[in-house]
């Protein structure tokens, strides 16, 4: 797995897991110097210096401008009123005017310094306030128009200090304001700088979904644990988990349900662990967990039990209970030597797929014999895949025998297969593979359509029955394979016999019974392979009309001695006859199991007794001369 491009600006954080395990990081970096940094203090003094310094200016201005405007209007109004009287300004002691520039003066007026002046500036009368005016000072002059001489001018003065203390007391305000606006503005950004990279660090080391820990912290705390475990000489154990047969829930249910299935699994996992142990989600349906403490094996043993314990209850998925398996490979480092994270790991897979092939869920421990032979399985697989590009595969037909005339009355179509160095492989070997790795459904196909094409050269009284596996039946896709290949071999479609197991209705959805009603429109024949095996049989006939019961081998084997199994074989018997379908026993190895079978009603027949498995060219000559054996 590629690392995050968020993980260099995670470094600067200290990223925990859900557990007590921690990624201890830098604690301090070079933010402060960082351009971006830089940037953001710069502009944070900005406009702290501006919400401290433009309102008292502008207001100070403002002021200032408003002043100077009543200024202007006193003096314009005492020298309109001198300008009335201009006599006065003539008298010698200028009484007169002194008297106008003072009684035009209101009590709520500011104090102001009022003088009369001739053109040259020499000093005419004089008003002045009883205590001086403070500093600063604004002064604005009007001109009293005289007919007589030269003009006079009214020269009025006031003080700015008030308007100057009102400035102050709001830059002292403002200050405060930019202050705090520069703290937030200082603060805020790192701290959402801050909440965006914890939550970057927990996407880059969480599994969205379950809330555990990823494939990427996963990977970084199994090497710190290794590394603690080989300085202190303890042992590490490490338990690959992997869901049984999660795709069918996904197929079945929908991606929604499967969802719900990992946070609940997860979950009660979670529940059978200690503080000390570590839980990752590494891949679609695998966990991991990494335990740390603990006597080994005993102690990665009685964590895996707690944990099948714990999936012993199903979970409930659209309104069904279904039940929850879990295969645990198990694999434990070198107790004081070192171990490689990747070849851990590997162990652990061996180990887990080895839990998986016994189809009952459990655990599994890794060792040397595990590996030759998980590797002897890689082999096997790389051989099936190139026998199906270059078609190795053959089929081979077992007779079906009418018992009551000893006519063969078909044949089912059996997968060989001849393994270049090895010879012929059992097909209970290299079937369960095929089915695995998905190539039943090619080589499935292949089979359905080499069946019809031989059995089209057989008499018209003689069908073919093809086994149809659990997963080939699941994939979309073998109603046409089998449409396909009756067109192409021109089979009718009555004389091809579709053998289905009961897994295949284990879970009884409407998809599966589309498939079977679709099948049985196109013509061919339903069979019930290895029919009483099961738990729930005679459920599935109420539930869908099969053309064929076929009783399991097992029944036939016992039932010379043991009566119950000739009772179960009695029982189907009936069944198909007040049903109408038919039954067939299989594996009938001699004359007395015949002539059993032909006394309880069983009309057909199949195993050693009238035939093995052949090539087409024995099968093709053995229907004219078989007859009903003696």
């Amino acid at each position: 797995m590629q690392y995050s491009s968020a993980l260099p600006l995670l470094q600067r954080l200290r990223i925990r897991t859900r557990r007590r395990h921690s990624l201890e990081l830098p604690p301090r970096s070079a933010d402060e110097t960082s351009p971006l940094l830089s940037l953001m203090l710069a502009l944070a003094a900005l406009a702290a210096l501006a919400v401290a310094l433009v309102p008292p200016a502008s207001y100070l201005l403002a002021l200032q401008a408003h002043e100077a405007g009543r200024l202007e209007t006193r003096a314009g109004y005492l020298a309109n009123e001198l300008a009335r009287r201009s006599w006065l300004i003539e008298q010698e002691d200028h009484r007169g005017a002194l008297g106008i520039l003072r009684q035009n003066a209101s009590p709520s007026m500011a104090a102001e310094h009022v003088r009369l002046l001739q053109a040259d500036g020499s000093l005419l009368a004089e008003a002045t306030p009883l205590e001086p005016l403070a500093r600063p000072l604004l002064t604005r002059r009007a001109a009293v128009p005289r007919d007589s001489g030269p003009q006079a001018e009214v020269e009025v003065t006031r003080s700015l200090r008030p308007a100057l203390q009102k400035a102050a007391l709001l830059l002292l305000l403002c200050l405060l304001l930019g202050g705090m606006i520069f703290v937030l503005l200082r603060l805020l950004p790192m701290w959402m700088l801050r909440q965006a990279l914890g939550h970057a660090s927990y996407l880059a080391t969480h599994d969205t979904l379950t809330g555990l820990s990823n494939r990427l912290a996963f990977q970084d705390r199994l090497s710190h644990a290794l590394l603690a475990a080989h300085r202190e000489g303890r042992v590490v154990a490490l338990l690959v988990i992997d869901l049984d047969d999660f795709k069918e829930v996904n197929d079945t249910h929908g991606h929604a349900a499967g969802d719900r299935l990992l946070r609940e699994v997860a979950q009660r996992m979670g529940q059978g662990m200690r503080a000390s142990d570590t839980l990752a989600r590494i891949g679609g349906d695998e966990f991991a967990i990494i335990q740390t403490a603990g006597h080994q094996p005993q102690a990665a043993e009685g964590l895996a039990r707690r944990l099948l314990t714990l999936m012993n209850e199903p979970i409930m998925l659209e309104g069904r209970a279904r039940p929850v398996r879990l295969s645990i490979g198990i694999a434990l480092s070198r107790a004081g030597g070192a171990t490689e994270p990747a070849q851990l790991v590997h162990d652990a897979d061996m180990a887990m797929y080895q839990a998986k092939q016994s189809r009952a869920g459990g655990y599994h421990f890794h060792s040397p014999a595990l590996s030759r032979k998980l590797r002897e399985r890689r082999l096997l697989e790389q051989d099936l895949r190139q026998a199906h590009a270059q078609q190795q595969f053959r089929l081979d037909y077992q007779p079906l025998v009418y018992l009551g005339s000893g006519q063969v009355s078909g044949g089912e179509a059996l997968l060989r297969w001849h393994r270049p160095g090895h010879g012929n492989m059992p097909p209970d070997l290299f079937i369960p593979l095929l089915e695995e790795t998905g190539l039943i459904v090619p080589v499935g196909a292949w089979v359905l359509e080499t069946a019809c094409r031989e059995a089209a050269r057989w008499p018209a009284r003689m069908s073919v029955a093809v086994n149809v596996s659990t997963i080939q039946f699941r994939k979309p896709g073998l109603c046409e394979a089998v449409e396909g290949a009756l067109r192409s071999s021109g089979l009718p479609a009555h004389r091809l016999e579709l053998e289905i197991t009961e897994s295949v209705l284990l879970h009884d959805t409407p998809e599966t019974l589309a498939t079977l009603q679709r099948l049985r429109k196109i013509g061919v024949r339903i069979a019930m392979d290895d029919f009483g095996t099961g738990y729930s049989s005679l459920s599935y006939l109420h539930h869908f009309a099969f053309d064929k019961i076929k009783i399991d081998r097992s029944f036939v084997q016992r039932m010379a001695q043991d009566p119950n199994a000739k009772a179960v074989i009695r029982a189907v018997v009936n069944i198909s006859q007040t049903l109408g379908i038919r039954a067939l026993a299989e594996g009938v190895e001699n004359a007395e199991q015949a002539e059993v079978l032909r006394q309880e009603g069983c009309a057909e027949v199949q195993g050693y007794l009238f035939g093995r498995p052949m090539p087409p060219e024995q099968f093709a000559a053995l229907h004219a001369r078989l007859r009903r054996p003696a």
